[in-house]
């Protein structure tokens, strides 16, 4: 994946040097391939906040394209699972680029994107949403690509979509009936 080719250097060189910034997943419980991201807190509309929610998703996205094969992200947002716009944007274009997102609400329920390219993760903890979506890229292999320019999805990535959304469905249901 190339889709950051002037980023891609200076990304994997400022995750090196910030060593696990606030928002990143580390630690023994980290599953290689996927990495969870948080939004900052701070108020809405404040453009500090939304730089760094923005150049945390892309730094994560630049990691895993240097370290991983097969890579994903859980996406921890705000209540309703969103992030501020800069950091939206560099999620779905994760996604159109082959690297599938989980999305997360603190505390709430994710609305759904209006482009519906993210899979939701109910409410599954984030460890439970990397697990499975570490199961989804075993078992089904490598995202596919969309094109940009089209504005449209290709019915392979949609056709995964739905597969890993089953996944997640069946996992948060199970962890419903298990309370």
């Amino acid at each position: 994946m190339t889709w950051l080719p002037n980023l891609r250097g200076t990304a994997c060189l400022l995750v090196l040097l910030a060593g696990g910034v606030g928002g990143a997943a580390a630690g023994p419980a980290e599953i290689s391939g996927i990495a969870i991201v948080r939004t900052p807190g701070g108020a809405p509309g404040d453009a500090v906040r939304e730089g760094a929610a923005e150049m945390l998703v892309l730094l994560q996205i630049a990691r895993l394209q240097h370290e991983a094969g097969e890579s994903g992200l859980v996406a921890v947002g705000d209540r309703r699972g969103l992030f501020p716009a800069g950091a939206e944007e560099a999620l779905h274009g994760a996604v159109l680029h082959g690297m599938p997102v989980v999305k997360l609400a603190t505390g709430g329920r994710v609305l759904p994107a209006p482009h519906g390219l993210f899979l939701d993760g109910g409410n599954l903890t984030e460890a439970e949403a990397a697990a499975v979506l570490a199961r989804c890229l075993r078992l089904y292999g490598a995202w596919p690509t969309a094109l940009e320019r089209t504005g449209a999805t290709a019915p392979e990535l949609r056709a995964r979509l739905d597969l890993c959304q089953r996944e997640f469905t069946l996992a948060a249901s199970v962890r419903l009936a298990a309370r």
